[in-house]
């Protein structure tokens, strides 16, 4: 998908801001606080519906004013077809969605018609921080790439909050366990599609670490979030226990994790903070290649301040193999030759005010 007209209004200092990109390499350039950053916020939140700094709406509207939108036009070269899409939110919340000037109830629409992947100053955190932000990681994957995932996650997500509530109102067994039948099932899916999932992304990891000459060694370990040797209907069943004392459900898919280990340990207890801001490209690097060899569809890129996140030598390893991929790619420097000449559109920002250099 490629993204041929984006128009942003008051998504923090950017307001009434049109930018009319190239196919695929665009360059931001402007220094710190101009803005560079809220404009892949915006194509951000175009597909997701929030940005990937925050999930609160009031953070990003404009001071002093009730809200923001972001509108596009996107053209599909696989199908040769174009399309139209808005996203508005206001202050408390609430939110309009358009595309193709019908109103949807859905983000998840937006986010399998155009799949958006920002890489940020703080990628290192998918290696450091809880599991939550891995299966997140994961799930985008798969979502992308098995059409049966989003429908299965809802009902999983919807009999693991109904089981969860019945806990916490230490409702009867009968109540309790009427939920497990559905759990259990949509669960022992979500587990298998991304158990293959990882198969195939560790494959691909492997692959990119080689290209970009790591050296060191990268496995990812799929944990399932219940006991080894057990289903997870009778996982349910053993932590029966558990589940009455903690007054919610501790055996399934949402309490999985994707483990990354270099020779055998943690990764983020083995290396360095660069060869984590490594290996964590190379994983999105691998994602990408993965939805554009299984679907034909391609991401849109986002890199934020790439420059600073790895040397250069790194970086134009990196910057090569985003070129591999056929995607559109946004890039934000505070330099103009900080990003090697690729082709690219560039556009210069100051406090808010955009203008492409021709």
């Amino acid at each position: 998908m490629i993204l041929t007209q984006l128009d942003i209004h008051g998504v923090r200092n950017l307001n009434n801001v049109r930018l009319e990109p190239e196919a695929r390499f665009n360059q931001i350039v402007g220094p710190n606080g101009a803005g560079k950053s809220s404009i892949l916020e915006a194509i951000y939140c175009l597909s997701v519906g929030h940005s990937y700094r925050t999930r609160k709406s009031k953070e990003l509207i404009t001071h002093g004013a009730d809200e923001y939108s972001v509108a596009c036009q996107l053209w599909d070269p696989i199908a040769e077809k174009e399309h139209r899409s808005g996203l508005r939110k206001h202050k408390d919340g609430s939110t309009e969605l358009r595309l193709n000037y019908e109103e949807i109830r859905s983000i998840a629409a937006m986010t399998q018609l155009m799949p958006v992947k920002a890489l940020t100053p703080d990628s290192h955190e998918l290696i450091q921080d809880g599991p939550s932000g891995r299966r997140q990681f994961l799930d985008w994957g798969v979502f992308h790439v098995e059409q049966s995932f989003f429908e299965c996650w809802k009902q999983y997500r919807r009999a693991l909050a109904q089981r969860n509530q019945a806990l916490k109102d230490v409702a009867s067994d009968d109540e309790v366990f009427s939920w497990d039948e559905l759990l259990a099932s949509t669960g022992e899916t979500l587990n298998t599609l991304r158990s293959n999932y990882v198969t195939t992304l560790a494959g691909s990891v492997q692959q990119i670490m080689e290209n970009i000459g790591a050296m060191f060694h990268v496995e990812l370990r799929y944990k399932s979030g219940w006991a080894d040797g057990y289903t997870l209907a009778e996982a349910l069943s053993r932590n029966q226990f558990n589940c009455r004392r903690f007054k919610t459900t501790t055996a399934g898919p949402h309490r999985a994790e994707l483990q990354i280990e270099s020779d055998g340990k943690l990764a983020k207890q083995v290396l360095s903070r660069g060869q984590q801001k490594l290996l964590v490209y190379a994983m999105h690097l691998a994602q990408l290649s993965i939805l554009n060899s299984v679907t034909g569809n391609s991401a849109i890129i986002l890199c934020d301040d790439l420059p600073s996140e790895l040397d250069q030598v790194q970086a134009n390893k990196i910057l090569a193999l985003l070129a591999t991929l056929n995607s559109q790619i946004f890039l934000t420097s505070t330099d103009k030759q900080a990003i090697p000449d690729a082709g690219y559109g560039m556009f210069l920002i100051d406090d808010g005010e955009v203008r492409k250099e021709v």
